[in-house]
């Protein structure tokens, strides 16, 4: 008996559910042509993006004469902004003190 009431009770919700505006909206959307075609375009779109992240962190196959040539050349790198940085660092400080030389000319 409660089995044949819980069936019934069950069979009304979810009819009364089904019946609702809202769902009937969402399931035609779901079932419709636009429903597909935007879930096609996330599953290319995602599908691109894996690709994506795959490529960028592959490892790169190199020889080891590429390798140490790349290696050699990143170094001299780091070597090159760094006197670079020295240099600008220099430059700001001549540039200062011209300007005080400037403003000491200018009061004289």
């Amino acid at each position: 008996m409660a089995d044949k009431f819980f069936k019934q009770t069950s069979a009304e919700i979810i009819s009364e559910l089904l019946s609702e505006a809202r769902v009937k909206r969402v399931r035609e959307y779901v079932q419709g042509e636009e429903f597909k075609a935007d879930r096609e375009r996330v599953r290319r779109d995602a599908a691109e993006r894996l690709k994506n992240i795959r490529e960028r962190y592959r490892p790169k196959r190199r020889d080891p004469e590429t390798a140490a040539r790349e290696k050699e050349l990143t170094l001299r790198l780091a070597e090159v902004e760094a006197e670079s940085a020295d240099l600008r660092i220099r430059l700001s400080e001549l540039l200062e003190e011209e300007e005080k030389l400037r403003r000491a000319l200018d009061e004289l």
